[in-house]
């Protein structure tokens, strides 16, 4: 759990200062508090609507940045007209969790023709834009957690 809310807090970091808004000494004041929109795949997902998206919130939040989030329900269209929201209702930033990691690039480059970069968040979409970055988990590290904790359950063998 440590991990994923370091990982979190990473993809807000990043996010963050893709915004522009962190300089050498802090976040700029709050009437200044850039707007980061998350556009999630689904919430059907329980990881994501249960512990990524909260964790992601209060790690922007405590950055002092303003959470605005949608949920695309398994849907690329819907995924689609979400981004483009996002980037209507003011985000200085864009964090994505593809439900289709090719489908979702017409947003992605229309964000970024805003000049609003935009975060990869857990799947890669590529683009020749400057601006869109990719954040991830270890996975191996994830494994050996995840190891580590089923060994300290069960520390003899059967």
């Amino acid at each position: 759990m440590r991990n994923l809310k370091r990982g979190v807090a990473g993809v807000a970091a990043l996010t963050v200062a893709a915004a522009g808004v962190v300089g050498s000494v802090g976040i700029a004041a709050a009437q200044d508090a850039p707007v980061v929109g998350v556009s999630w795949n689904n919430f059907q997902e329980e990881r994501w609507g249960l512990w990524d998206e909260p964790a992601l919130k209060a790690a922007l939040e405590a950055a002092g940045a303003q959470y605005i989030s949608t949920d695309a329900a398994s849907s690329i269209e819907k995924q689609l007209t979400d981004v483009e929201a996002l980037v209507n209702q003011g985000a200085d930033a864009i964090i994505i969790l593809a439900q289709d990691n090719e489908a979702i690039l017409p947003a992605v480059e229309a964000a970024l023709s805003e000049g609003i970069p935009v975060v990869a968040y857990d799947r890669l979409f590529e683009t020749e834009t400057p601006g869109a970055y990719y954040v991830t988990f270890d996975n191996v590290e994830v494994g050996r957690i995840q190891a580590r904790a089923i060994l300290e359950a069960v520390p003899e063998r059967n």
